[in-house]
């Protein structure tokens, strides 16, 4: 995971943790016709949209805003995650081979999950996945994004929608991604408007972000000017925070959430409307910040990005989906 320098003169382009323009993202057998044809769950938050200024202080641009959308509230949990998972597993759409889940649509093996790692509390055995006791509640880690992008079609095949990604090329919905039916992962564009919830200071709380009440960070490293507090050390339950003004918990901190764009660096440079990011790249947006990062890189307009297939322990997701 690599980090641009966006935010203030303090923040350095930070180390790599593992080796893309926002110009321009019931059953199977039931499709409904229309995405605004359906009632998204509860857990679902209605984000009616806008034109809105994006980016950090030092380089911002215009983004206008066409399509409202619903997100999930809370970042994807280990349950959720795994009820989909068994669900997927039981139809064929996906296969275990050892400690690793692998995709098994369009013809498609990429690694959806990595198992064999300490930080993942979902477990396999006898053609049972399971979570580990008392994590029920976390968020869900050590999915790629071809993970995070294979749980919202499995929910758009549970729910009678029409899939969002093409396996084979993994586009979302022939890239447009705003005028997908179903489930699919967020827009840059989206992501960052919905984190900000109105607000244009550094984060959704202001220009200071408290580790006791506001997220999970570490609260060692604080923005410049601004009072040091907790350091957790590892993710929470989702929700252990106050939300933002859409009613959205924990976009910043405890884990990064994979983006639909891929990533270009320039990706402030432009003003656009309903942006998408590339149509290629190496590396797929993530934003947020997490658990173990400073101030400053859980800011509002903080970006990084992984390659598509990192299972790492710091990455989580929450589905969106647009609505009328």
């Amino acid at each position: 995971m690599k980090f641009w320098r966006m935010d203030l003169k303090h923040f350095a382009l930070a180390a790599a943790i593992s080796s893309a323009v926002l110009a321009g993202c019931g059953d199977d057998d039931t499709v409904r016709p229309k995405a605004s044809k359906y009632t998204p769950p509860e857990d679902f938050v209605s984000i009616a949209v806008d034109t809105f200024v994006m980016g950090s202080p030092y380089s911002t641009h215009t983004v206008i805003l066409t399509t409202p959308f619903y997100m999930r509230d809370k970042e994807t949990t280990n349950l959720e995650y795994t009820e989909m998972l068994q669900w997927a597993y039981d139809r064929g759409y996906c296969t275990v081979e050892s400690y690793v889940v692998k995709d098994s649509l369009d013809g498609s093996t990429e690694t959806l999950l990595y198992m064999s790692s300490g930080s993942c509390a979902i477990s396999f055995s006898a053609d049972t996945f399971a979570v580990a006791a008392g994590m029920e509640n976390r968020p869900v880690r050590c999915m790629s994004w071809y993970g995070a992008a294979a749980y919202c079609d499995w929910l758009n095949m549970k729910e009678g929608l029409s899939r969002a990604y093409d396996h084979s090329t993994w586009q979302c919905n022939g890239n447009d991604p705003y005028g997908a039916e179903g489930f699919r992962l967020p827009t840059e564009a989206e992501w960052e408007y919905a984190c900000r919830a109105g607000t244009t200071t550094l984060f959704n709380t202001g220009d200071c972000l408290d580790s006791a009440t506001d997220a999970n960070y570490n609260g060692t490293q604080p923005y410049s000017g601004c009072s040091a507090g907790p350091y957790v050390g590892d993710i929470v339950d989702v929700g252990s925070y106050l939300p933002n003004g859409f009613g959205l918990y924990d976009m910043h901190g405890n884990l990064w959430e994979w983006c639909n764009d891929w990533y270009t660096f320039d990706g402030y440079a432009v003003d656009a409307t309903d942006p998408i990011g590339p149509l290629v790249g190496d590396s797929r947006i993530v934003r947020g910040g997490s658990w173990s990062y400073s101030a400053s890189l859980c800011t509002s307009s903080a970006r990084s990005w992984n390659p598509p297939s990192d299972t790492i322990w710091l990455l989580g997701f929450r589905p969106v989906i647009s609505g009328e």
